[in-house]
């Protein structure tokens, strides 16, 4: 006992966020930090013939709201054991200023949309915030906590604090500057840790029991190559445990699984029962009378006058615990309606973070299963030290217009993942900046069809979807009747990578939205968003399932993709001013997938699982719908466990 309290005096002095065991309850920790801001630039800014003030500081990121002043942020993410309290924040700004500013301050522009024609920034102003007066932020900090993995596969409890080191009065059109903000944090965490497992399991496959015995063969070589795995099926999840509706039933399983196991990885095989019709959804929560295993949906409902009534997402099956170690309902206010946010209504606090690795395989059939168990073995058997693994392809163009920067921001996304990822890989590039200089390489469904059956380990579009098809725009043109063409489902039948499978990723709205079918795309049923063209299944999945060619695995939307356009400062924060189509929304998520991969992440899972982490590191998702929908709507399909570029022996 004597040493007991010089430990606690050291643990004070370090600011260490290691967990400690004191009797019952561990004493409260003290983390401290100053942090000092230099002089703000204060610029004014043409937007559609308005002048407004732009504020930037070194090293802060911007706050980054629709409709709402761009102001300078600083964040600082802290990671704690899982169930640590927060027992107190303070921040303490010091040598506080006034100063007075000629213009507004330029609000944040609205989301751009992936799949549409709106294809610029809108910028309107928040008469709510610019109206009053008062200062925004309202404080001169703010913070969130989430309970996930972190980069070690650890269960944390991720405390991410924002500090506004300048406010605003838009009435006044008065700034307000602190030079200085401290930071005192008082915490404690759990006596013991909250989640230990025995380690039997790394992962279980659920499905129905029509899918058992072919899937029994995946099974079995997860088990050869070390990854401890065991099958279960629905319906004896459905007889064992109790929920409100289907999908939670098999969440709390999978709470169990973690508990007992330890397990890593989730994989849901199951989709609709039919690519011919099948119900999508049976009430605003969840898809199950037709499906092989439930989908869970969301009710955010984004503003504006395109959106989406809810979509899939299977992050619900992957965040398991909130910061507190509590389960995670995905219905915090207990009106039975999940995952709602709702501009002028209800609104459900989820916590986001991934506890689990979750991939799915929405397979109509037992062929379609019987095929993607031979892709994944084959895949990691054979892929290992392959030369055709070495290249990646990068396919854009311009995305959105953005006058006075113009750039092609698919081109954009693609070099940059290349050149600070992707750099040992050999780049294939089909660009519609080509267009003039080299027509074998633009976006066309022929070009893109050769170089996929060439073979490549990874695959990257970054442009404009629907549930069937993918496409972009040549540079400054911005019509749908005059593109390069891009892809669809039906030139899938001409890719004969056959053991040459990439890992695919792909920018644009509703590429992931593996709820469509024939019928329902055929007779235009609401948010199908196919024009009216027939898919039996979207783009993402046919690409993954597509026999001797197509992807091993596909990442993408299940609902309205966002980007932006332009350049509007560090909007990130990491020190690196960057075009804003890779600092922000969907273009920032997938440079995320990237920097994981390159940082040593090899397992899927363990790639698509730190880019949503990442993500929300960098924007919480409880502060901004669109980066809430952002992480929600990108599930990945295929297998969590799959070792990128196979094992070596």
């Amino acid at each position: 006992m004597k040493g007991i309290p010089l430990f606690i005096a050291v643990f004070l002095l370090i600011g260490s966020f290691a967990a400690v065991g004191i009797g019952k309850e561990a004493a409260v920790a003290t983390y401290s930090l100053r942090m000092s801001f230099q002089e703000p630039k204060i610029e004014m800014k043409n937007v559609e013939g308005e002048t407004f003030v732009t504020i930037s500081l070194k090293d802060c990121g911007v706050l980054y709201h629709s409709g709402k002043p761009m102001l300078p942020r600083k964040s600082i993410v802290k990671e704690l054991p899982l169930g640590t309290k927060i027992v107190d924040i303070e921040c303490k700004p010091s040598s506080i200023r006034t100063v007075k500013v000629d213009y507004p301050i330029l609000p944040a522009p609205q989301p751009v949309l992936l799949g549409t024609s709106i294809n610029k920034p809108v910028y309107k102003e928040d008469k709510d915030v610019y109206s009053k007066d008062v200062y925004y932020p309202t404080s001169w900090y703010s913070y969130s906590l989430g309970g996930g993995l972190n980069s070690e596969n650890k269960r944390n409890t991720f405390l991410v604090i924002q500090l506004y080191p300048e406010r605003y009065n838009p009435v006044q059109q008065i700034l307000q500057i602190a030079e200085d903000i401290t930071v005192t944090v008082k915490y404690r965490v759990p006596s013991h840790p909250l989640i230990a497992g025995n380690g039997e399991y790394d992962m279980v496959i659920i499905a129905p029991s029509v899918f058992s015995s072919t899937l029994q063969k995946l099974v079995d070589h997860k088990n050869n190559v070390g990854v401890k795995t065991i099958l279960k099926t629905t319906e004896e999840i459905y007889q064992e445990y109790q929920g409100v509706d289907k999908p939670e039933q098999i969440k709390y399983f999978i709470k169990n699984a973690i508990e007992q196991w330890d397990i890593k990885y989730v994989l849901l095989v199951g989709g609709l029962k039919s690519p011919i019709y099948g119900k999508p959804r049976d009430d605003p929560n969840q898809g199950s009378k037709d499906w092989y295993l439930p989908v869970r949906y969301t009710n955010l409902k984004e503003m504006g006058g395109i959106y989406d009534p809810g979509y899939i997402s299977d992050l619900y099956y992957a965040d398991i615990y909130d910061a507190n170690g509590n389960f995670s309902s995905w219905d915090s206010n207990g009106d039975g309606i999940f995952a709602s946010w709702q501009s002028f209504g209800s609104k459900d606090y989820l916590d986001l973070y991934p506890d689990i690795y979750v991939g799915r395989l929405p397979c109509r059939n037992e062929k379609e299963v019987e095929i993607m168990v031979d892709k994944i073995i084959s895949y990691e058997k054979n892929t290992y030290g392959q030369p055709w693994f070495k290249k990646m392809i990068g396919i854009g163009g311009d995305s959105f217009e953005d006058p006075g920067t113009d750039y092609c921001e698919g081109e954009v996304s693609c070099e940059y993942v290349f050149e600070t990822y992707m750099s040992d890989f050999t780049p294939v590039k089909l660009y519609a900046s080509y267009k003039d200089t080299d027509p074998e390489h633009v976006p066309s469904s022929e070009n893109i069809q050769r170089e996929i059956t060439a073979g490549s380990g990874f695959l990257l579009f970054d442009g404009h979807g629907h549930p069937g098809a993918w496409n972009t725009h040549w540079p400054g043109e911005f019509s749908w009747e005059d593109t390069p063409g891009g892809i669809t489902c039906y030139d899938f039948f001409g890719l004969k990578n056959n053991g040459m499978y990439p890992v695919c990723v792909v920018g644009g709205c509703h590429n992931s939205q593996f709820n469509v079918s024939l019928v329902s795309t055929v007779l235009k049923k609401p948010f199908m968003w196919t024009h009216g063209y027939a898919y039996a299944e979207c783009f993402s999945w046919h690409l993954a399932r597509k026999v001797d060619g197509g992807s091993i695995a596909s990442l993408g939307n299940t609902g309205l993709g966002y980007g932006d356009a332009g350049e509007k400062g560090d909007l990130d924060g990491d020190g690196v001013n960057l075009p804003d189509c890779i600092e922000v929304a969907g273009g920032y998520q997938i440079l995320q997938f990237f920097k994981n991969y390159a940082e040593g992440k090899v397992i899927l899972g363990e790639t698509w699982g730190g880019a949503i982490r990442d993500y929300l590191n960098t924007y919480p998702g409880m502060d901004d719908q669109t980066d809430c929908k952002t992480v929600e709507e990108w599930p990945l399909i295929g297998d969590p466990s799959l070792k990128i570029g196979g094992y070596s022996s």
